[in-house]
């Protein structure tokens, strides 16, 4: 029986974070929470610190509902024009942004920046990659032609060398330093998903969790007509 006891006490303490819904935002954040309700402009959810949170329906890319019932009200909210994201509710991952240097960080050079949101150094090394990528272009045809006994091609040659170089670097940049800027980004920014104690009122909400709005429909209030209820 106690065996029992302590099972069930594990599933109850781990069921929050492992059912929890799924929300992503439009700048790739990733986060569980339980979403208890939305109107037209936001999408109100607790995260897993117990903070309620607001997040405006232009900054949602993808609600995967676990442990609240869904909607279809809320696809008619979600659109697929991009937007900058205001709501920081997660650190960004330094594994994520090493990762993302790989690959797609092979075609795309600075992916890694750009995930850790520094647009900068990311453009900086994409204009790299394609300036690089011109400059191969332009010599790769002599460089591989034939050499006539008369000729030479160490110019061509020494320019492609050039090319790659710029190539390589610019991928390496991204791959050595992705991680250090995640952690720049993290610790000059604040999250809502932080050691912090939840607010206590209205008052003490965090800037980026906008009040509570007049009027909310809650995920499970849709009856078979379509007909939303609202609870004021």
């Amino acid at each position: 029986m106690g065996k029992i006891t302590a099972v069930l006490a594990f599933l109850i303490v781990l069921s929050p974070c492992v059912f929890a819904d799924s929300i992503t935002l439009k700048d790739d954040q990733k986060f569980t929470a339980d979403v208890i309700g939305f109107d037209s402009y936001y999408l109100t959810v607790v995260l897993e610190n117990k903070k309620t949170v607001n997040i405006p329906w232009r900054e949602v890319r993808f609600v995967k509902h676990t442990t609240t019932a869904s909607s279809w009200l809320e696809e008619t909210y979600i659109n697929n024009e991009e937007t900058d994201v205001d709501t920081l509710v997660a650190p960004v991952s330094e594994d994520t942004a090493f990762l993302h240097s790989i690959f797609p960080g092979l075609i795309i050079h600075g992916s890694g920046h750009f995930y850790a949101k520094n647009q900068n150094v990311g453009m900086s090394l994409m204009s790299a990659e394609i300036v690089s990528i011109i400059i191969m272009a332009v010599s790769i045809n002599e460089v591989l032609a034939p050499v006539q006994p008369d000729q030479s091609n160490s110019v061509s040659t020494a320019v492609f060398l050039t090319g790659l170089t710029m190539f390589t670097v610019s991928w390496a940049w991204d791959m050595v330093f992705a991680r250090s800027a995640a952690a720049d980004y993290n610790s000059t920014h604040t999250f809502l998903l932080s050691d912090a104690k939840p607010a206590a009122d209205a008052a003490s909400v965090t800037p980026n969790a906008v009040s509570s709005p007049a009027s909310v429909i809650q995920p499970d209030a849709v009856n078979d007509t379509g007909n939303a209820a609202v609870s004021k």
